[in-house]
């Protein structure tokens, strides 16, 4: 009951902020400007950031990028990158949001901010392939399913990293059937091309790896009520599978969900190292050898260059009844456990041929759109809407 008046109050703040806020049409919509942002303004990362990155290589001083976050003090770096760098909530925040020409989120974005006509809105998500149900095909009570369609409002463009995850999202759990970039996730085109040279070792330098040192990420998805202590990952039995599998020395790093995780990561981690504050994710894929998550999409990302991906499920019953997936979990090419004891044996009989063979045929099955030119396209489109729309 308190969650659902909760829910109402924010229904109705939703729709008083959004008029209050258009005090700032007095200001002129400018062309050239644009406002990233990445999981809700905690990051400078996922595809946001590869496409800021790849506008600015290609446009340089012609376009105005601006990036909103809670703690901009963390990135104070970026204006040395031509970044104009702003706190959220803050009137500086608001009037640039409003007067931007383009807005692009990987996810649901402000519902107390006003869709401006004449604004461009790309919302790129943060997830590729299609695992586990969002939106609308999630088990969500009605008011919570309305106020998560406020925040995904406003959309202009979509990216899609397969023809699965435009029918079976886009079209089925947001309702979308507008314009689709059907050339992958901007993320992924260096999964996709390859890392440049020296990157992986300045990746394995920063997390503290030796040189004799192979790294296994853990990577666990968001969950609405599970915590994650109660899991079970068993660190050491997980590095003593893979010494037996691919020989070697393994240090076992762990990565939490940006949401779920706010206090409890540290206990989590405990017997590998706690990566949950490294910026990018994509870097740490390409610096793994190894991946074990449960239902993430990362698995999507790390099927593109191959590499083994296990999954850890223990709570696989209860998620499947909270939440449950597109499709059959056990048709996904990914070796999949429920126990520390399962887990050590799929790693230590995992097929390489065998798995990848299987990661083709769910690329074939996804329809998979990656081409590695997805930060590209975004980054041409964008300055089309500034320079033509």
């Amino acid at each position: 009951m308190l969650d659902g008046l909760k829910l109402i109050k924010n229904l109705i703040t939703t729709h008083v902020m959004r008029l209050l806020f258009r005090v700032f049409y007095v200001f002129p919509i400018k062309k050239n400007r644009v406002l990233f942002q990445s999981f809700r303004e905690k990051q400078y990362s996922c595809n946001p950031k590869y496409i800021s990155q790849k506008l600015h290589e290609m446009y340089g001083d012609q376009v105005e990028i601006g990036w909103s976050f809670r703690n901009p003090e963390k990135f104070a770096y970026l204006r040395d990158q031509g970044v104009r760098v702003m706190k959220s909530r803050t009137i500086e925040f608001y009037k640039f949001a409003l007067t931007a020409k383009v807005v692009c989120v990987n996810t649901y974005y402000k519902p107390t901010l006003p869709r401006r006509k004449g604004q461009y809105f790309i919302r790129t998500w943060h997830g590729g392939g299609a695992y586990k149900r969002v939106g609308k095909m999630e088990k969500l009570p009605a008011l919570k399913r309305w106020y998560l369609a406020l925040q995904q409002e406003g959309a202009d463009l979509y990216l899609s990293s397969s023809k699965a995850f435009t029918d079976l999202t886009l079209h089925d759990s947001f309702g979308y059937f507008g314009e689709i970039f059907e050339y992958g996730m901007p993320r992924n085109d260096i999964l996709v091309n390859g890392a440049p040279e020296g990157m992986i070792d300045e990746v394995l330098k920063e997390i503290g790896l030796k040189e004799d040192e192979r790294l296994v990420l853990y990577a666990p998805t968001f969950r609405y009520n599970t915590k994650l202590d109660s899991f079970g990952l068993d660190y050491q039995f997980l590095t003593d599978a893979l010494c037996e599998r691919f020989g070697g020395k393994w240090k076992c790093a762990y990565r939490g969900h940006h949401v779920t995780f706010k206090t409890d990561h540290t206990k989590s981690a405990e017997g590998a190292i706690d990566l949950t504050d490294y910026p990018d994710m994509q870097k740490l894929l390409l610096a793994a050898d190894v991946l074990v998550t449960d239902y993430s999409s990362c698995i999507w990302d790390m099927s593109l260059m191959k590499k083994p991906a296990f999954l850890f499920a223990p709570d696989l019953k209860a998620f499947t009844s909270e939440r449950d997936f597109y499709t059959d979990i056990h048709s996904w090419p990914f070796p999949l456990s429920e126990s520390n004891e399962e887990l050590k044996k799929i790693i230590v009989n995992f097929d390489q041929e065998k798995y990848a063979l299987d990661v083709d045929r769910h690329h074939k099955e996804l329809g998979s759109y990656e081409t590695g030119h997805a930060s590209e396209m975004a980054a041409k489109r964008i300055f089309d809407v500034m320079t033509k729309g």
